[in-house]
């Protein structure tokens, strides 16, 4: 998971326009009127909707950071939940209706993240995730009600939003493809970190061992980088060697392009020999 930052896409028309009325709507319909039945919620399902996200999140989920759009429709994400809000007890209470048409709720997402289903773990365990009207906080006193602002409510969420939070600061990996809460971070981001990871399904069979392959590619190419600076050190009159340094490089900025899946797991890796490649790449800008 990385941050996303939601500027960079121009907020939908149809959710500036026509978001207000929508809710007011839905309003009447669940509080003036009383009614049990789901209210039809339109302007989320806008295909202009449907373009922002997927530019917004390079066609990958916003949790897992899987590929989508070529394998299955992508699904706008609401971060909390509209029509109702489901505990593991079973209890139910009324979504974020007014939410519904909200920019800033909407998410791209994959099926497996966002739709509850059975999976299996590398192990072969099987379990249940997916967040579809999950949204745990830490007090339910503080869940926000209709007419009332988020700021409290933000303060005791549990799972991370990659628009607000900066998952890359609280999120570790190793090589395996574990996933878990980084170093030095506080008790609610480490609650954060396990609540996210639980909830979307992230120690899935698939994704778990595409960790680990992202992994191994990047590491593959730190030691071509290594391996080609120590040739343009040993023949630095070598045009050839210098070249070939050059195009690993370019190959370890390939890797690291924003649409890249598990960009999260690249840059973590990378992080961990910033220091020696600042040092090779100095040491060319200084020749």
């Amino acid at each position: 998971m990385i941050y996303i930052n939601r500027n960079k896409v121009k907020k939908p028309d149809v959710l500036t326009n026509d978001a207000d009325a929508e809710h007011l709507s839905a309003h009447k319909h669940y509080i003036t009127d009383g009614k049990t039945k789901a209210f039809e919620h339109k302007l989320f399902k806008d295909l202009e909707v449907k373009k922002a996200l997927e530019n917004l999140f390079n066609k990958k989920c916003a949790y897992c950071e899987s590929k989508i759009a070529k394998t299955s429709p992508i699904d706008k994400e609401h971060f909390r939940p509209k029509t109702k809000v489901n505990f593991k007890d079973s209890d139910k209470i009324r979504g974020y209706y007014w939410l519904a048409a909200d920019w800033d709720n909407l998410l791209a997402a994959c099926a497996f993240c966002n739709r509850t289903g059975t999976h299996n773990t590398e192990l072969e365990e099987k379990f249940v995730a997916g967040k579809l009207d999950f949204f745990p906080l830490i007090d339910e006193s503080m869940r926000v009600t209709y007419g009332n602002v988020l700021i409290e409510e933000e303060k005791v969420r549990l799972l991370i939003n990659p628009c607000i939070d900066k998952p890359e600061k609280i999120i570790a990996y190793n090589e395996d493809g574990h996933i878990f809460p980084n170093k030095d971070i506080s008790e609610k981001e480490v609650k954060m970190v396990k609540a996210s990871v639980e909830t979307f399904g992230l120690l899935r069979s698939e994704l778990h061992k595409d960790r680990r392959e992202t992994w191994r590619q990047v590491t593959v190419q730190l030691i071509r980088i290594r391996k080609a600076f120590k040739k343009h050190l040993q023949y630095p009159n070598d045009l050839e060697f210098l070249e070939t340094l050059n195009e690993e490089l370019d190959e370890l900025k390939t890797q690291r392009k924003i649409d890249k899946e598990h960009l999260g797991v690249v840059r973590f890796v990378i992080r961990q020999e910033l220091v020696e490649l600042r040092n090779i790449i100095k040491a060319l800008n200084t020749k």
